[in-house]
């Protein structure tokens, strides 16, 4: 089963579509999130964010407030913010008020950040992690953090990202197959793990939400 490319980190709203354009912000500032080179006010009235028209709303509305992790319709992953835990894939901890691009790959999917620490979907099907690692949630089978995105193993089957927000203790993702993992520390049960673990024995779902503890999948 061929999971759908996903709008919002999400399934696709009945009347809503991938759209490519402009970029325009308003509102909270805090950590440069805006992107427009500052981190001091909250903007009251909208602002074009420089002139690329290769944005899309794909974006999670889930992510961790303080940073911004862009997919645009190239393919090429844009970052920005307070960058704490190297959660921009820069290589580094410095804040970004400006978008940035992290590096010249041009084939990523889907990319989301949580508190502190970030994960993302090639178009091949690899998964790539970066951040802080302390409860394993990199998924790299230790409590190593890294600043720049690594490959998770060799599975090339991963199709999407479910974003957990403000929670960075743990990372979920879905494979082609419809089968839900989850590494990072324990929830609701399930215990703490270094690498990408399946929950349950559940297959065939097409999306899956995350809601508190929680998860709700739909078939």
């Amino acid at each position: 089963m061929a999971v759908q490319q996903f709008l919002m980190m999400g399934r696709a709203a009945a009347g809503r579509t991938i759209i490519t354009g402009q970029r325009w912000v308003a509102g909270d500032n805090t950590q440069g999130v805006t992107g427009l080179g500052d981190a001091t006010d909250n903007r009251t009235t909208f602002a074009q964010l420089g002139d690329l028209e290769t944005w899309q709303n794909i974006e999670s509305p889930a992510s961790h407030p303080d940073n911004r992790l862009v997919v645009i319709s190239t393919g090429a992953l844009w970052v920005w913010g307070r960058n704490h835990s190297g959660t921009l894939g820069l290589g580094d901890t410095t804040q970004r008020t400006s978008p940035v691009q992290v590096g010249s790959d041009t084939d990523w999917l889907e990319a989301a950040t949580v508190a502190s620490a970030s994960m993302a979907v090639k178009t091949d099907g690899t998964l790539w992690t970066w951040g802080d690692a302390s409860s394993g949630q990199l998924g790299s089978g230790n409590t190593t953090a890294r600043s720049s995105p690594a490959q998770v193993g060799s599975d090339t089957d991963w199709s999407h990202i479910l974003s957990t927000g403000l929670n960075g203790d743990r990372l979920f993702a879905m494979n082609d197959s419809g089968e839900v993992y989850y590494a990072g520390i324990e929830f609701s049960g399930l215990a703490t793990v270094s690498s990408f673990t399946q929950i349950g024995g559940g297959d065939g779902f097409s999306d899956v939400v995350l809601i508190g503890s929680g998860l709700v999948g739909y078939k």
